[in-house]
């Protein structure tokens, strides 16, 4: 990455400096409204909470499956963190359009264009764990379902960190060989879990529909919510794929020499993300997942009686579906979860 007088260049071309603001300004107004329409909706949901908990009896209380209210707006929480990350990052290249041997803006830039994708991960792993929990349906899982998203989150860290540390490392002559091969590697770790979490998700939608449940029959709008997630899955796939060939083909390659790539596989797909939730967020979320779900619990509930060795009673569990394969919650567990 050097001119012909050999100095170091930390850019093939001149930045796009109307670009960068206009996409900084397009990225803040989309967090702006996603985080009044997460708000809107959790404040919403609390309400819907508030009057179910007024009418309802303590056991039945205890015994149905739900989140608190906090748990579920922390899934969208690195969702916004992602956003905040691509303004600050499009800040950093409408500057260094003017800098362009700044390093400082640079690697801003470089580093938090890369990894604002993988917040925006955490935030669809976490709400397909919270969505396949409430319609009773971890069983359904190509993994465990309490390490299911702990494995997905914990390699989207690994990613995280690898594209950082190699992004970083990029802004030196001497270690931009190595800060590359870290990024690829960073993005192909990003593509096996995507790709192995797309699999989840068309295997969870192929056996759902035949699982003999009674819950996911009557919050038939979680599909809206499994589609959102999967269109957006695949648009960070996409956009890492792309990123990836930019670091194997090197400094020199066609798509790192042109930064209307950046613009088209990176920048767009990943502004459209957001919009997807902002679009659906009135009749698509986590949310109102959970609204449907308590409210089939409680059409569906049928009392089970368990009885220790000695014949006394140690709880009461609620059955929800019809087969040997049915799933209980134990009061004591879901108590912890009572909304607030």
């Amino acid at each position: 990455m050097a001119d012909e007088n050999g100095d170091f260049q930390l850019y093939k071309y001149t930045p796009n400096r109307a670009a960068g603001i206009a996409f900084a300004v397009l990225f803040a107004l989309a967090t702006v409204v996603l985080i009044y329409l997460v708000s809107a909706a959790a404040f919403k949901s609390k309400k819907v909470a508030g009057t179910w908990m007024h009418f309802n009896s303590d056991n039945e209380k205890q015994s149905i499956r739900f989140y608190m209210i906090g748990k579920l707006y922390g899934a969208y929480i690195p969702l916004i963190v992602g956003c905040v990350i691509e303004i600050i990052g499009y800040i950093g290249r409408s500057i260094s359009s003017k800098h362009q041997q700044e390093l400082g803006p640079y690697v801003l830039q470089s580093v938090l264009l890369l990894i604002a994708p993988t917040l925006y991960a955490a935030s669809i792993y976490m709400l397909f764990g919270r969505l396949a929990h409430l319609l009773f349906a971890e069983s359904l899982m190509i993994m465990p379902a309490r390490f299911e998203t702990l494995i997905f989150v914990l390699g989207d860290v690994a990613s995280l960190l690898m594209q950082a540390a190699g992004g970083g490392l990029m802004a030196s002559a001497d270690s931009a060989t190595s800060g590359s091969n870290l990024v690829t590697a960073g993005l192909f770790v990003q593509i096996a879990f995507f790709g192995l979490f797309i699999i989840n998700e068309f295997l969870f939608l192929l056996r759902i529909q035949k699982a003999n449940s009674s819950i996911p029959p009557r919050c038939p709008r979680w599909k809206n919510l499994n589609l959102t997630l999967l269109i957006t899955s695949f648009l960070i796939l996409i956009r890492s794929i792309v990123r990836a060939v930019e670091f194997i083909e090197g400094y020199d390659g066609h798509i790192a020499s042109h930064e209307y790539f950046l613009y088209i596989f990176d920048t767009t797909p990943m502004f459209i993300l957001p919009l997807m939730f902002i679009a659906t967020m009135f009749w698509n979320n986590i949310f109102i997942i959970q609204e449907d779900s308590v409210t089939a619990q409680l059409n569906s509930m049928t009392q089970v009686t368990v009885q220790d060795d000695n014949g006394g009673h140690y709880g009461n569990y609620d059955s929800y579906d019809n087969d040997s394969q049915s799933q209980y919650d134990v009061s004591m567990v879901y108590a912890k979860d009572t909304i607030k």
